[in-house]
């Protein structure tokens, strides 16, 4: 793991807790990065790309020099990472989608190597656009051939948030974390909501995680006086967790298909992003036949293009959708008239088929949406991120809300070729302004 900083800091001193669980599993990760890995390893093997870290909102929070030595120290602590025989019983347990052949690779070839993998340095950054003293603003860079690294992605940003929120903002404490998740939980299941866990990249820390799982398990089994047995059939369900290590711990089910790198990957590869939704679905579902991991994510090239590929067969075989940008009630409507207007799902069909949102999403914003659907005739499941997480207030006297960090790292480049996000969200997309003007004349996007 190469850096910029003088060697002095990387021996001082840290105020973050040396106890910290984080990334002390290799499973302490979201499950999509593992499916994407077994995925990448099948059909783009060997293939060079690289990852850059993002912080979308520096002016509001923003990691200190003096945080460098615990990061980097608990980075190279995931060389000591490998999958355990109990972890692979789990998984060839609870993800019998996962091969031998990637399980037996996973647990005894594959290692972290951030020595070679990471690059971390500083550069000079505004505080304010109307002055003109700067300030650092850490960037991280991940190099390698895409299995390889593919993992990095979810660990290091938890790692740089809970670095965040144990050397700079100390205003907290877990009091009442396990309460408001359950609160939280028991609203969602009483509504009839179902829901998973998703917080893992923005987590406020390891523990965090931790109590709100058992928080939102509690409230999720919470008996309510007077209530038959298909009244409590008729609510809502905590499905799952996206990370694989409280799943492993917790007896919980694991959620999680694919993220927008997949699609990003494949269109760089392809050298034209005009086929890269077809191609991308293709070869996924060539992974994992049957549907096996069947909710497709659509607004990488923005859900209009996507769309436009997502007809006839895919549309009536894939399980559903996944809305992560744009408005999620124009999302419903539109995908129920596309899903009715094609002759191969229709309206009938259409009530079988889900949208799993995980775009922003808050306990009202949830129920809001999940009664939408079931008023219109199509499932909806929700992946709750931030708001489970990072979801606190400052021990002041006014109890502020103490802001999660707006943190992503993104896929750059594959293949030698620059990799574009474009989003149903103008802010949320990413690329030079040349890659992304190439990228809409390849898809039609506006």
């Amino acid at each position: 793991m190469s850096s910029q900083t003088p060697s002095s800091l990387l021996s001082s001193g840290a105020s973050c807790s040396a106890e910290s669980k984080a990334c002390t599993s290799i499973l302490d990760n979201d499950l999509y990065k593992f499916t994407m890995q077994q995925a990448v390893r099948q059909h783009y093997p060997n293939t060079p790309c690289d990852y850059r870290f993002t912080n979308r909102s520096p002016q509001l929070a923003r990691l200190p020099r003096k945080a460098l030595p615990w990061l980097q120290q608990k980075i190279q602590d995931m060389t000591k990472l490998q999958l355990t025989d109990d972890e692979r019983l789990f998984l060839e347990t609870r993800c019998p989608y996962l091969t031998k052949d990637y399980l037996d690779w996973l647990q005894n070839e594959f290692r972290f190597r951030p020595e070679d993998q990471i690059k971390i340095h500083w550069k000079d950054h505004p505080r304010d656009s109307q002055e003109s003293t700067t300030d650092d603003l850490i960037e991280i860079t991940i190099v390698g051939e895409w299995h390889h690294v593919i993992l990095y992605e979810v660990p290091i940003l938890s790692l740089v948030s809970e670095a965040y929120y144990s050397f700079v903002e100390r205003n907290w404490s877990y009091e009442g974390q396990f309460e408001a998740a359950k609160d939280k939980a028991e609203r969602l299941i009483l509504a009839g909501a179902k829901f998973a866990e998703f917080g893992t990249r923005r987590r406020r820390d390891y523990e965090t995680q931790r109590i709100v799982l058992q928080g939102l398990v509690a409230g999720g089994s919470s008996p309510r006086l007077g209530e038959s047995l298909s009244q409590q059939q008729q609510q809502g369900l905590l499905t799952g967790t996206s990370n694989l290590h409280f799943a492993h711990t917790m007896n919980l089910i694991p959620i999680g298909t694919m993220a927008h790198e997949w699609f990003m990957g494949t269109a760089a590869i392809l050298k034209d992003a005009s086929q890269a939704n077809q191609v991308a679905l293709d070869r996924w579902a060539l992974t994992y036949p049957g549907q096996a991991l069947g909710i497709a994510l659509t607004d990488t090239f923005t859900t209009k293009v996507f769309l436009k590929t997502f007809r006839g067969a895919l549309a009536r075989d894939w399980t559903g959708v996944r809305h992560d940008s744009g408005d999620p009630f124009e999302f419903m409507d539109r995908i129920i008239q596309h899903y009715d207007e094609d002759p191969l799902v229709g309206p009938e069909l259409r009530r079988a088929k889900k949208i799993v949102f995980s775009d922003g999403l808050d306990t009202d914003l949830a129920i809001r949406l999940h009664q939408a659907a079931e008023s219109k005739g199509i499932q909806a499941s929700f992946g709750i991120g931030t708001h489970f997480t990072n979801d606190y207030r400052h021990l002041d006297q006014e109890k502020s809300k103490s802001p999660a960090m707006n943190i992503v790292i993104k896929l750059h480049s594959c293949a030698g070729r620059e990799c574009v996000k474009l989003s149903d969200d103008p802010g949320k997309e990413s690329g030079s302004v040349e890659a992304v003007s190439e990228l809409k004349q390849q898809t039609g996007a506006e």
